[in-house]
């Protein structure tokens, strides 16, 4: 029966360099998980100690109630999917799917019964009897997925499984993975550095940055709302235009003061702390910017370059912060494209401007 994961202050420290930081995370019974970051941010490193091929320097971690820190890697039922594939080259595709149940001494019967339901799930019954080297890439990932499902694990672990395919597969398979992922309704952590796979088929989102998780909520949520200046960052397009705090408002608002001498107010993120005279960043998204003539409220920008992307168009507008602000229009019929070098009032929509604590890093 598929278990709930409890990660308790978990600390993972080699020598002298701390990869994990005190890391809680509370993960449902059938939730799907995604633990997303950069590369070396301790989202692998976490997901190896809930597996057991690391232990923890502090903390625990709990399948339902029970604390499973001594547990061996073998012994906590869960299953593994890996980037490299991991499948056995000498074995046949139902072979390898096989493979758990013979380790656990299944009744023969029962491990066919078991295989051919796996292979059906991942459609790959009509190549139960090929070598792994016929397959291809994405065949192979889901052979490593019915062989992970087949032993019915408590836990499913999967880490940057998709990321050693091209595009179109990935696009592909990913949806493949949520699909199977809801019928067996298995607790899954997952791992990736891609953002849009994260934000597509997650339950929740954890954001990972130098072994600290930074935020942990909805997909939606960790876009439209992030809480930190690195979710900010790191999550979809943005503009984060440095700014300085000029004034406070008893409502939860704030003057702020472009390098330009322009002055906007807007709302501080949620959880963050701003003060009078500090310099802070403004968080605007491409898309919640509307253009208007040049003196008609909102901030005076001049247009620098302009790229076609089909159904998008981009507009730079230099507003003189040092990096260009970026808007995004829809390349519909009857769009009026503004022309380089025009000045243009650059709207944001109501509430689409955040304020954060600090600058952001170049």
């Amino acid at each position: 029966m598929t278990k709930s994961v409890s990660i308790e202050q978990i600390t993972k420290k080699f020598d002298s360099s701390v990869a994990v930081n005190n890391v809680s995370i509370e993960i449902g019974q059938g939730e799907f998980f995604t633990l997303l970051g950069s590369s070396g941010c301790g989202k692998t490193t976490l997901l190896r100690m809930v597996a057991g091929f690391l232990q923890q320097s502090s903390g625990h971690i709990r399948f339902d109630r029970k604390i499973i820190d001594t547990v061996p890697a073998h012994e906590r039922n869960t299953g593994m999917v890996f980037q490299n594939y991991a499948i056995f080259p000498h074995l046949t595709v139902a072979e390898n799917v096989a493979y758990g149940l013979k380790v656990r001494k299944q009744a023969k019967g029962d491990i066919d019964r078991e295989v051919r339901k796996m292979l059906e799930l991942v459609r790959l019954d009509h190549l139960a009897h090929r070598l792994p080297r016929e397959l291809s890439g994405g065949q192979q990932q889901r052979v490593v997925l019915a062989r992970a499902l087949a032993i019915r694990p408590d836990v499913l672990l999967m880490d940057e499984p998709l990321s050693n395919l091209d595009t179109e597969m990935r696009l592909h398979l990913r949806s493949e993975i949520r699909a199977i992922q809801q019928q067996f309704g298995v607790t899954t952590i997952y791992v990736t550095h891609d953002q849009e796979e994260a934000l597509l088929i997650s339950d929740r989102v954890a954001v990972m940055s130098m072994g600290n998780v930074e935020q942990i909520a909805r997909p939606g949520d960790i876009y439209l709302n992030p809480q930190t200046l690195f979710v900010a960052s790191f999550i979809g397009d943005n503009n984060l235009i440095p700014v300085e705090i000029e004034a406070l408002a008893a409502d939860g608002t704030a003057s702020a003061r472009l390098p330009s001498g322009e002055r906007t107010e807007a709302r501080a993120a949620t959880g963050q702390q701003l003060t009078q005279g500090t310099k802070a960043t403004l968080s605007l998204r491409p898309q919640d910017i509307d253009l208007a003539p040049a003196g008609t409220g909102g901030l005076q920008g001049k247009l620098t370059e302009l790229q076609f992307l089909g159904g998008t168009i981009k507009a730079f507008f230099d507003l003189g912060t040092g990096k260009p602000v970026t808007v995004s229009l829809q390349g519909r019929h009857g769009t009026q494209i503004p022309v380089i070098g025009e000045t243009r009032s650059l709207i944001p929509l109501p509430g689409a401007t955040t304020l954060y604590a600090g600058e952001v890093k170049a």
